[in-house]
């Protein structure tokens, strides 16, 4: 299962909104042998030098090393402390077998993409940050199928997939329509009512797996 979801971790928040313009992208978190928490991110910014500033007196990390700039781009590490280590949520992520596939911040929160195991690690997420009253918000959660090998995200098959990108890609959901059935039919090689069967399913499996699949995740972390 993949989730998405943010939460108002306090880490660097203090420096992202001293600097409203900057994105902070998550590189890797690591713990030495003397259980001090590093963390390496990525900062963008055009005012990058405002942003070091900030980060020299952010409370939630300390230690603050330039390793590469880029153009608007600079990799940092640091060492997480105080309620920035205190309140992190990775590792309650890592005991619930989760893996952080994307994780960014802006002075408005963060937010996390993390492949679970199941609804019930997602729940244990929700319920360790309603416990420590860190805000937080399920943006989407869908399902990573596999049916013999037959299946990709969101429950769709290759076919449907295929479809479905030809079908956009050519204009078939335009007002008005650049595309009809009998010409996504001839482009694939299939009869009309195959694709029209194709497409209507592709169509309710993503909406399955994304509308509702988030109004289901919503009602259970809300019991």
């Amino acid at each position: 299962m993949i989730a998405t979801f943010t939460i108002q971790q306090p880490t660097l928040l203090a420096t992202l909104r001293a600097v409203p313009s900057a994105r902070v992208i998550w590189e890797q978190s690591d713990t030495t042998a003397n259980g001090e928490h590093l963390l390496m991110f990525w900062a963008e910014t055009s005012d990058l030098e405002s942003f070091e500033t900030a980060l020299q007196h952010d409370s939630t990390v300390t230690a603050p090393r330039v390793l590469t700039t880029t153009g608007d781009r600079r990799l940092y590490q640091v060492e997480h402390v105080g309620e920035g280590k205190a309140q992190s949520v990775y590792p309650t992520i890592v005991e619930a077998g989760g893996i952080v596939q994307q994780c960014t911040a802006t002075h408005g929160g963060w937010t996390l993409q993390v492949e679970l195991p199941d609804t019930d690690s997602l729940q244990h997420i929700h319920e360790w940050c309603s416990r420590r009253d860190l805000e937080f918000t399920l943006k989407r959660k869908y399902e990573q199928t596999d049916n013999d090998g037959n299946t990709t995200t969101y429950g769709l098959t290759e076919k449907q997939r295929t479809l479905l990108v030809h079908a956009t890609q050519d204009g078939y959901f335009d007002v008005p329509r650049g595309t009809d059935l009998n010409v996504l039919a001839a482009e694939l090689e299939i009869s009309h009512q195959a694709a029209s069967e194709r497409l209507r399913r592709g169509v309710d499996l993503l909406v399955q797996h994304t509308i509702l699949d988030d109004e289901r995740a919503s009602q259970t972390l809300e019991r």
